[in-house]
């Protein structure tokens, strides 16, 4: 059923005008430094395989630790004057799932979400 949510997304993404994606947001969040340190959420990344830190927040997300979220975001460009900002800001249309992370949930042996 997940798999078939994320498909209908994918295919009304490439419909609509506005740039939207669909995120994994891993359970817990981990240290990580940018312009400065902060607690950053983990992103999984299809194309590599693995979970990499998401500097950005998302606008309206709300985030609960000990869950996998899948999300459907907007992007915006940022002004590229900005500094120590990313590309794009990222904003929340939808919480597709949110599934209870086992308990012993480990990035770095969880190659898939």
């Amino acid at each position: 059923m997940r798999f078939a949510a994320v498909l209908l997304l994918a295919l009304l993404m490439a419909c609509g005008e506005e740039h939207t994606e669909v995120l994994t947001i891993g359970p817990y969040t981990k240290r990580c430094f940018g312009p400065f340190e902060q607690d950053c959420l983990m992103e999984f990344n299809e194309e590599a395989g693995r979970w990499h830190f998401f500097y950005d927040g998302i606008q309206g997300f709300v985030f609960e630790p000990g869950y996998i979220y899948t999300l459907e975001v907007r992007l915006e460009e940022n002004d590229p004057g900005y500094q120590d900002v990313g590309k794009y800001s990222y904003h929340l249309i939808t919480i597709v799932d949110k599934v209870k992370a086992p308990n012993d949930f480990d990035y770095a042996k969880n190659e898939k979400p």
